[in-house]
């Protein structure tokens, strides 16, 4: 790539679903270029997702239908299995929805859809590509400083800068946008092969003393185990450790039973961020945080993919009214943030009052 700039009126840093759904929703309903921007090849492991039947409605509106999706996108879930508050079973439809049917997502395969959708509709997309730096000039349109591992470093100017850099929310910090963490929780956690294809179960919840077990089959056979605490009780217990992680689950009453004739796909535990947290970026022009940037929930909410596609087609109405009509209010959206993240706060906070057996354990006692 030569050091020549390039010009684009919406520049979306990310590419999960909320800045692929940010990209297909300016795409279909406004005139506006857009550039996107990807620091992995789009082949990252993504953790199996639990959604509402309500995602078809979201992907209808980016003007995609279920069949367009590869077979076994959506795996249907009619319940999940909880040990919480007490050892004996609660059998529920998701924890934050009342949909009868709710489904297990191939993340790999639902992504892939919607950025190659994006990039056949016209959005100009860089994967392998990092972001060095961003520039905020006097006309409050953006310059932003990349680098291709292959084509090297190269500049975008562009109207307008979203960030759908997810949980980390990176380019809201580097720009002056606030960001508030409310906890630190992570999964630690594995992937597995289910040896006998006609095992398959019901999501399944399991609290422990230390924090709590998460169990889903995912497509193809696989299935996934992931356990959820705080970074600083998992670093001092050493749970991103193998041997450790697997003899927590073995004390666990229901999950380990999970394991019979399954094989473990890796030797290696993945670990990633959980924690909930909230931008504000109204004191920034011409930029907007969507999906995980703006604010992410706990992932016993299931509400991480709804929220994030929302979110971002949301923001896209907003961004094709500011940049064509010229004038628009961010606070309307950043109303409807903090609104989302008040009710999941109060919903999450029932949640986990629920569980009562620890009242001394570390992880209980944050969230009583």
């Amino acid at each position: 790539m030569s050091n020549a700039i390039k010009h684009t009126d919406v520049l979306i840093v990310g590419g999960g679903p909320s800045g692929a759904s940010a990209a297909l929703s300016l795409l279909n309903y406004s005139k506006c270029d857009v550039t996107l921007i990807e620091q992995s090849d789009f082949n990252k492991t993504r953790v199996g997702e639990h959604v509402s039947a309500s995602i078809f409605d979201l992907i209808n509106y980016l003007k995609l239908n279920k069949s367009d999706f590869e077979e076994n996108s959506f795996i249907p879930a009619y319940a999940s299995k909880s040990y919480w508050g007490s050892d004996k079973v609660s059998t529920t439809n998701a924890i934050f929805t009342t949909d009868e049917a709710t489904f297990q997502l191939d993340r790999e395969k639902f992504d892939f859809k919607l950025i190659e959708t994006a990039a056949e509709r016209g959005a100009t997309i860089y994967p392998r590509t990092k972001c060095l730096d961003y520039e905020q000039l006097e006309d409050k349109s953006w310059r932003v400083f990349l680098s291709h591992p292959t084509e090297g470093k190269f500049t975008i100017k562009a109207n307008y800068l979203v960030d759908a850099s997810g949980r980390s929310a990176n380019v809201c910090r580097k720009v002056g946008g606030s960001s508030k963490k409310d906890d630190s929780l992570m999964g630690v956690g594995l992937f597995l092969e289910l040896n006998n294809a006609s095992k398959k179960f019901e999501q399944t919840l399991e609290s422990v003393e230390l924090g709590w077990w998460y169990a889903a089959c995912l497509p193809d056979n696989k299935m996934v185990i992931t356990f959820f605490s705080d970074a600083d009780i998992i670093s001092e217990k050493k749970l991103h450790q193998l041997d450790v992680w697997e003899s927590l689950l073995q004390e666990t009453n229901h999950i380990k039973h999970l394991l019979n004739n399954t094989e473990a796909l890796s030797s290696k535990l993945w670990v990633r961020n959980a924690h909930t947290q909230i931008s504000d970026v109204r004191n920034l022009e011409n930029f907007i945080a969507i999906g995980d940037a703006a604010v992410s929930f706990d992932p016993i909410s299931s509400m991480g993919i709804g929220f994030s596609i929302s979110s971002a087609c949301f923001a896209a109405k907003y961004i094709a009214h500011k940049i064509e009509e010229g004038s628009s209010s961010i606070d309307i959206y950043q109303e409807d943030i903090l609104k989302n993240y008040k009710q999941y706060h109060d919903i999450k906070k029932r949640y986990y009052q629920e569980e009562k057996r620890w009242p001394r354990a570390v992880f209980w006692q944050r969230r009583n």
